[in-house]
């Protein structure tokens, strides 16, 4: 009998686990989404030009801000409200901590080993 349990316990478990799995919904990192915005705000955020406002350093509070009123249509966009609707809160919020820890460098002034210095303390949570 007892094996019984352990054996029903056991399946019971198999078929619990990959549904559990399945509901979840995993975010990209913060970094990757970012990349989707590198064509008109630079690389990192780090563009400078009168069109595009540079997202490197930006406060998260502003930039979550800016990206949900986008998303709702209360702030005026002729692509940034289209852009916004592809992302729920949990994605800004990642985008916008990414973000505020760029720093504020027109990209073309920026080496290759800051470059890889900033990609790794952001991979690894600000440590280097």
């Amino acid at each position: 009998m007892k094996l019984q349990t352990i054996f029903a316990s056991a399946l019971a478990f198999a078929f619990i686990q990959p549904a559990a799995a399945e509901g979840q919904n995993p975010i990209a990192s913060g970094s990757a989404m970012a990349w989707q915005c590198a064509p008109c705000h630079g690389t990192n955020g780090q563009e400078f030009l009168e069109a595009m406002p540079p997202l490197a350093g930006m406060p998260a509070k502003q930039f979550t801000e800016a990206m949900i009123a986008y998303r709702e249509g209360t702030r005026p966009a002729i692509i940034m409200d289209r852009v916004a609707r592809g992302f729920n809160d949990a994605e800004i919020e990642a985008m916008a901590v990414w973000f505020e820890k760029q720093p504020v460098k027109q990209w073309e002034n920026t080496s290759l080993t800051e470059s890889q210095n900033a990609q790794k303390a952001n991979s690894t949570g600000g440590q280097k």
